[in-house]
């Protein structure tokens, strides 16, 4: 699972190049200022900097609702998020399910759509929601859908960023 701080995959995301931003950051003397990422997604440079004490405040942005409430869930109420996780039940009758909620998400609560967008983040193939789930519907492939969901790493990343909330600031604009 690597060293990662972010609980999310996120194809094309910038966590590769945190340790640049981090070399920029304390080449301007700007260490232990604020870091803003307008389009969040995984956040993997902002949790890199926030949780290795680079930056004392991260603004994170996503104007995908479903990206957003994952956000809220995690900083908001990461217990019950935490169990969601703890207790998901890796079927395709279930990733079903989570993919209904992210399609049509009227009337759900940000735990509900951040939980199916995390599950949906985690099971399908490279992190894309719109993608198929890992290992196909009839789950045949060398990998099957539970392949990238590690339930006690990823809960201990939710909970190390759960425990700086008051260094997170999130919105959901249209950057």
């Amino acid at each position: 699972m690597g060293n990662f701080k972010t609980p999310l995959r996120y194809p094309g995301g910038k966590q590769k190049i945190w340790r640049f931003i981090e070399e920029v950051i304390t080449v301007n003397g700007l260490r232990g200022g604020h870091y803003a990422e307008p389009y969040a997604g995984g956040a993997g440079v902002a949790m890199e900097l926030l949780l290795g004490s680079f930056v004392s405040c991260i603004h994170l942005n996503d104007s995908c609702p479903s990206v957003f409430s994952f956000w809220h869930s995690v900083l908001n109420t990461p217990e019950e998020l935490c169990r969601k996780i703890s207790r998901a039940s890796l079927t395709i009758n279930e990733w079903r399910k989570q993919k209904e909620i992210v399609n049509s998400p009227r009337g759900v609560s940000h735990l509900e759509l951040g939980f199916a967008m995390f599950y949906l983040n985690r099971c399908n193939r490279s992190g894309i929601l719109t993608a198929g789930v890992i290992g196909g519907i009839s789950q045949q492939g060398n990998w099957k859908m539970d392949a990238r969901f590690p339930r006690n790493e990823l809960i201990r990343r939710i909970e190390a960023i759960a425990d700086r909330r008051n260094a997170i600031k999130i919105r959901n604009w249209d950057a």
